[in-house]
């Protein structure tokens, strides 16, 4: 019995450490880390000859490659062992119609995990193409403006200049032996609008030889909207084919409205009230008046006068200060803009106090009364002219008169004399 027992015991014993081997062994194969593959390289042409090509071989960002295979379908060209570790590789081959085809790589990183194949790259046979024709270049022209400043008012006339400069030795070359033309062009950008007019010049023929070339633009008279940045250029047409400049450099044209005449301010009375009548430049009818407080940036009032009228009346504010200082300003619209007059001299009301005039007089319209006296003398003269030119009629015929009666008598004596 009890050797039966001791065998037992030892079967458990050795079924245990048994056991024991075998879950230590799982144990380091479960911490052991797996070999991860790293991310395919990129296989791209280098540089490429005639019978020569440079293939890259190009690991993936962050990783580096310490071994590189390269292959044709699924054979191995070449290979290449870095053991400090390389971003990239470069495979030379010599490039033959039987090595054509379609080519890929990969590479092992320094775990000793190799990465999946490259996408494939197909070298085909390079035909041998023709050269290509540069395409003649030509210099910018220089853009001027008269006058220099590019500073006008409206009625003003503006006078463009697009030259070219000396034509390049290899311009000129091209050009030199063959019947061409050159067009002028003029663009203009209007900071307002956006828009990009184009204003034509004629064709001219175009001197074989280096003298510069100019186009001239007249633009005017100006009336208020010329205004913006103009540049040129200049197109070449040789054989039906135009080639075009660079532009040009940017002229600034800016155009300034007159300036108006300085508004009046006076204190007029209408009907017993007092107005204060700001009256502008006879020349801008129907312009828009403000009236406004001494040094005051905001108007108090303001009125647009009707097509005919050039002046607008302003009912005396009601005011707290003893003394108060006026002045106006008109506006006219000339182009596209409003333009501003000066504001007029400062005029000064007094609270409660009317201004001096003759009693009786202040509400005579004396220019009206002027105007009416002076066409009264004028109908009394031309009366009186017409009454002296009759009288004077008259009376030379009556002169007449007599001097035949007397002929008649002398006459009739003679007769009865004989």
């Amino acid at each position: 019995m009890q050797v039966v027992s001791r065998g037992r015991s030892l079967w458990i014993y050795t079924l245990i450490f048994t056991s024991l081997q075998l879950c230590l062994t799982e144990g380091q194969l479960s911490t052991a880390s797996p070999c991860l593959p790293p991310p395919p390289p990129a296989l791209d042409i280098y540089v490429r000859s005639k019978d020569t090509v440079v293939l890259t071989c190009k690991v993936p960002e962050g990783h580096h490659g310490v071994f590189f295979l390269l292959y044709r379908f699924r054979e191995k060209v070449d290979s290449q062992d870095l053991q400090s570790g390389a971003g990239e590789a470069q495979f030379t081959l010599k490039v033959k119609e039987e090595d054509l085809g379609l080519f890929c790589c990969l590479f092992r990183d320094r775990r000793g995990c190799y990465s999946a194949f490259s996408p494939y790259l197909k070298l085909e046979h390079q035909n041998e193409d023709p050269p290509t024709r540069t395409i003649p270049t030509f210099p910018p022209p220089v853009l001027s403006v008269e006058p220099s400043s590019g500073v006008v008012k409206c009625g003003d006339v503006l006078s463009f200049s697009c030259s070219i400069p000396d034509l390049p030795p290899q311009s000129q070359a091209r050009l030199g032996h063959t019947s061409a033309s050159v067009a002028f062009l003029l663009l203009r950008t209007s900071e307002s609008l956006g828009s990009t007019p184009v204003i034509l010049q004629p064709r001219s023929g175009l001197v074989s030889s280096s003298e510069p070339q100019a186009g001239v633009f007249t633009v005017g008279p100006v009336k208020g909207g010329e205004d913006g940045e103009y540049t040129c250029f200049y197109q070449v047409t040789r054989k039906r084919r135009i080639m075009n400049s660079t532009v040009s450099n940017v002229v600034q044209v800016t155009v300034t409205a007159d300036v108006l005449p300085l508004p009046t301010l006076v204190l007029h009375q209408q009907t017993d009230v007092w107005h204060l009548l700001c009256t502008g430049s006879p020349a801008y009818p129907g312009a828009v008046f403000s009236l406004y407080l001494a040094d005051n940036e905001l108007p108090v009032a303001t009125h647009h006068a009707k097509v005919i009228q050039h002046q607008a009346s302003f009912p005396v504010p009601v005011q707290d200060p003893l003394v108060v200082l006026y002045q106006c300003q008109y506006s006219v619209f000339l182009g596209k803009t409003w333009s501003n007059s000066q504001r007029s001299r400062p005029l000064s009301v007094i609270k409660g106090v009317p201004p001096p005039s003759s009693p009786g007089l202040s509400g005579v319209d004396w220019p009206m009364v002027l105007g009416s006296f002076s066409a009264v003398v004028l109908f009394l003269c031309s009366v009186v002219l017409v009454v002296v030119v009759a009288h004077s009629k008259s009376s030379s015929g009556e002169k007449e008169d007599k001097r035949g009666g007397t002929v008649l008598d002398s006459s009739s004596r003679q007769g009865s004399r004989g």
